[in-house]
């Protein structure tokens, strides 16, 4: 035995002095302290370390510590005709001692926690400029990307960070950039490259080691470049030629870098796109949409802005893939939810830089719109729920209510588990017996227990919410109604997601690697059911009478059951169409911007694939093959008609923006567009406007002394119009005009969105004063007067008989004549049987019960209007033009919510105050058009 160990120490030995003498940097020293990752990292952008990381590296003094390095600057893909397909600049690359023992071992087991990669980069490229310049003469190329190991902190182990000369401190901006994508940190959008890396997410490779065998790849490299004049670094690091220099030879205007930046370039800089995605990202003054602060004026909210309860940034809704510890399983009973910024650096989109454009469309007569799966999303309500104002303004006018805690715990548990939804199911299984604080969702302190779940809940109805959303156990509706509404679903272990392409056509290791999930093909993401899980909202009347009294105040799924668009649970008519069909569309189309495509055809992942320039230690051909979809792309778009609240997000205030007090960039990190909110505002405008309704006037005569028309308004939806929070209403404004000049209107309003008469009076049932509302217009109940305006809304009283917008005191239905789906009936389909109280849910309240046309199943309202005509007036001089309007906030929703003083009421106050009258936008006096006619 004791020969047998001999022996084996003897041969470690000699392998080791092997090792040795073949290693091409045997002196070198260790990792020096500047680079050495403190105990704890801030959340967000982690300044002070980056500072720290610069001034060493500024110093060139890594140069000087004997560690293995590059042979020569080297190219990391090709350049022809002036335009470069790289990954990054030219770079030259340092590597610690860790990674060049790792390196010689053949890359094999895992590299030491500690190892630093320091990759200079040099531009503009290509290497060629710097081929020939001597180590001691190539200066400094004030620009570094680094990676250091730490498989403790993160499932990829690795802080990845990108530092440069000429950026800015956080605190010595005049704008703040605490809400830009950082530049520095774990679990950064570097993976999108590296982890299609074959092992620990680096392309390292002892070929291009000064010293050892082999040759670094080299790539086609035509003359193009050499039109431009010699350049050379400068000779110490932050100093060297001007930036105006460097701009021009990248190709950038100076007007468009002055456009974009708003000020004299001085800064001296080899990185002109550092500096262009900086003040992208940094300088919130000039990426808001519309400079213009409609009223009130901007010195009145900056008196108030201050004192506004503002939401954490979102840099700060960063949860990461857990380190894979030794053992671990995915569990179904920890959630292991990532937040959506594990999920940008694959799915956003990319323009026009060297290795797009992906997942935007261009044309010549557009603006480039960003239609990738996260691009789109996160200006979706969905995307938006975690941080919606108006929510969290209903949830405290609810809790205010309230006494017992039981009962506002009750009220949270079940309002977050949509709104904030990786944040409660995350809590409550790590937490069992512990209660939900919403207050979670303002915590910034890392330390705290809440801060986590509050960065989960801020991120909404996220990636993973959905993509690890299981189908039932039992498939029955009823099992489903009981089991899986107000946001209750089964969950998939936390390494599955699922998806709509066959597993044997999706490439799952980039995910794998880099956050330990993998994707699998499941039908179930494309059935309705799963938008019911949220759509179908069953909650307590907490102040009936009666124990134990429940209503339904959503009911979006139950009348898409009920209509001729179900394609679930029995027969499917030709008229059938999923929630995906229409809220996920797999085209674009849209006026506003001159861009229609019929159908979208591109990747859906930004991953190093096959298409990348190639590069060493690359997974296999098989594993990385990300498919250009022909069929299948699916946009998330996820839009339904509130486009007021993206009104609030959009709307600057002050110098700083809505997104001060909401907490959300206005700029997309990857493809660096500031015009994606603008384009779901106009997405929402489309949707509305083309497939949500339409009003034809079906009946025109002058029939003695008066005007008789009759307006036949069609559903076009598959569900009722409006759908959702019972606050929502649409309405037909009226106006008839003799020889031009109007004599009568029903449906006006004036500038805040109320509805008045002809004379311009607020009518009472705008506020129900003393107890009135508009009662359902049809054939046998014409209008008459300008105090008369058919309403399509849902009202309700609580248990004092009063009329209110509370989801938890809807004692008394009074009314609800919204647009029913075309093929509703009063007994449900005749192949399905909707349970109760989910078909009664679907029903009409009040005189709309006694409307044939309304209850025909053909989804019309038929509305007539008998019209007083004015001396003179005859069928040759007079006209009328009926237009269908709707609004997600009606004023006296909105006056609900000032009645409960708290911060989240204060901020909606202030946010509906910032909007003004939103002049000049679609939503003009607080009304969304629909449709219209004329006559």
């Amino acid at each position: 035995m004791r020969v047998l160990i001999a022996i084996v120490v003897l041969f470690l030995a000699i392998t080791a002095r092997a090792q040795e003498a073949q290693n091409p940097c045997p002196d070198a020293q260790p990792v020096p302290p500047p680079l050495h990752l403190p105990a704890t990292m801030p959340a967000g952008e982690p300044f002070q370390f980056e500072q720290q990381v610069l001034k060493y590296l500024s110093t060139l003094d890594y140069r000087k510590l004997g560690w293995c390095r590059d042979k020569w600057v080297r190219d990391t893909g090709p350049l022809m005709n002036g335009n470069a397909a790289i990954v990054h600049p030219a770079v030259h690359i340092y590597y610690s001692p860790e990674v060049s023992h790792w390196l010689l071992n053949g890359r094999q087991g895992d590299i030491p926690d500690g190892a630093v990669i320091i990759k200079e980069q040099f531009a503009p490229v290509p290497a060629a400029r710097y081929r020939d310049i001597p180590e001691q003469s190539l200066g400094c190329s004030n620009d570094w990307t680094i990676m250091i190991r730490n498989s403790k902190a993160s499932l990829d182990g690795w802080f990845w960070a990108e530092v440069w000369n000429g950026s800015k401190p956080s605190n010595s901006m005049k704008f703040t950039n605490k809400f830009q994508y950082p530049n520095a940190g774990y679990g950064l959008y570097c993976l999108r490259c590296h982890a299609s890396a074959e092992r620990q997410l680096t392309f390292s490779s002892l070929n291009n080691i000064e010293g050892a065998p082999g040759w670094p790849l080299q790539f086609r490299v035509d003359n193009s470049w050499m039109a431009d004049s010699a350049d050379t670094p400068p000779t110490t690091c932050g100093n060297g030629k001007s930036l105006i220099d460097f701009i021009q030879q990248s190709g950038i205007s100076l007007s468009e870098w002055r456009t974009l930046r708003g000020e004299e370039v001085i800064e001296p800089s080899r990185f002109p796109s550092h500096e262009k995605n900086a003040a992208i990202q940094e300088d919130v003054e000039g990426v808001r949409f519309g400079a213009k602060l409609r009223t009130p004026t901007r010195q009145l909210l900056a008196i108030h802005a201050p004192a506004i309860q503002k939401f954490p940034p979102e840099t700060l809704d960063d949860v990461l893939a857990r380190p894979k510890a030794a053992g671990m399983q995915a569990s179904e009973s920890l959630p292991d939810f990532v937040t959506s910024s594990q999920c940008l650096g694959c799915h956003s989109g990319l323009t026009n830089t060297s290795l797009g454009p992906a997942m935007v469309l261009t044309s010549t007569s557009s603006p480039t719109i960003n239609v990738s799966p996260y691009g789109e999303w996160r200006w979706s309500p969905m995307g938006l729920a975690g941080r919606d104002p108006v929510f969290y303004s209903q949830l405290d006018s609810e809790l205010a209510f309230l006494k017992e805690h039981s009962q506002k715990q009750g009220v949270i548990d079940k309002c977050m588990t949509c709104h904030g939804a990786m944040g409660k199911r995350s809590f409550a299984a790590e937490h069992p017996k512990e209660d939900f604080d919403v207050n979670f969702v303002y915590d910034t302190d890392p330390a705290s227990e809440g801060f986590k779940y509050g960065g989960l809940a801020r991120d909404g109805i996220s990636c993973e919410v959905c993509h690890r959303m299981a189908p039932p156990k039992d498939a029955s509706l009823p099992y489903f109604l009981e089991h899986h509404i107000n946001g209750v679903y089964d969950i998939t272990p936390s390494n599955e997601l699922n998806g709509p392409f066959k597993d044997d056509v999706i490439t799952t290791y980039p995910m794998d690697t880099g956050l330990n999930i993998k994707p699998k093909h499941n039908d179930y993401i494309q059935s309705p059911q799963m938008c019911g899980t949220c759509h179908t909202i069953l909650l307590p009347v907490v102040d009936s009478p009666k124990p134990d009294t429940t209503s339904v105040e959503q009911a979006t799924y139950p009348e898409w059951l009920n209509s001729d668009y179900r394609d679930e649970y029995g027969s499917v008519g030709a008229t059938a169409k999923t929630c995906q069909d229409c809220h996920m569309p797999s085209g674009y189309i849209n006026a506003r911007t001159n861009l229609y495509a019929s159908s979208i055809k591109d990747r859906i992942a930004i991953v190093q694939d096959l298409t990348y320039p190639v590069t060493d230690h690359l997974a296999t051909p098989d594993e990385l093959n990300v498919r250009y979809r022909e069929e299948g792309y699916r946009r998330h778009e996820l839009l339904g008609t509130n486009g007021f609240l993206l009104q609030m997000f959009q709307q600057p205030v002050n110098d700083e923006g809505n997104n001060e007090v909401l907490g959300v960039r206005m700029a997309d990190y990857m493809t660096g567009l500031t015009t994606d909110l603008e384009a779901a505002s106009n997405n929402v405008v489309q949707q509305a406007q083309s497939i949500t309704a339409a009003v034809v006037v079906t009946k025109w005569e002058v029939q003695d002394s008066k005007l008789i028309v009759e307006v036949t308004v069609v559903n076009k939806a598959g569900h009722r119009f409006p759908s959702g929070v019972g606050f929502r209403r649409a309405f037909l404004e009226l106006q008839a005009t003799m020889n031009g000049k109007p004599f009568f209107t029903s449906g006006a309003t004036n500038d805040k969105g109320q509805i008045t008469n002809f004379a311009g009076q607020v009518l009472p049932t705008e506020s129900f004063a003393g107890g009135k509302y508009q009662a359902h217009f049809s054939q046998t109940n014409p209008i008459r007067s300008s105090d008369q305006v058919q309403i399509y809304e849902e009202l309700t009283k609580n248990a004092d008989g009063q009329f209110t917008t509370s989801f938890t005191r809807r004692d008394f239905d009074i009314k609800d004549n919204r647009l029913l789906p075309r093929g509703w009936s009063l007994k449900g389909p005749a192949d399905l049987k909707i349970p109760e109280p989910y078909l009664h849910a679907t029903w009409p309240v009040g005189d709309a019960l006694k409307d044939p046309a309304y209850l025909s199943g053909r989804g019309e309202s038929i509305v007539r209007y008998e019209i007083p005509l004015p001396a003179g007036a005859n069928a040759g001089n007079i006209n009328a033009t009926v237009k269908l309007y709707l609004q997600t906030m009606p004023p006296y929703f909105l006056a609900d919510r000032g009645q409960t003083k708290t911060p989240a009421t204060a901020r909606l106050e202030f946010l509906a105050n910032s909007l003004g009258t939103l002049e000049n936008t679609d939503y003009e006096n607080w009304k969304l058009l629909i449709a219209s006619a004329t006559k």
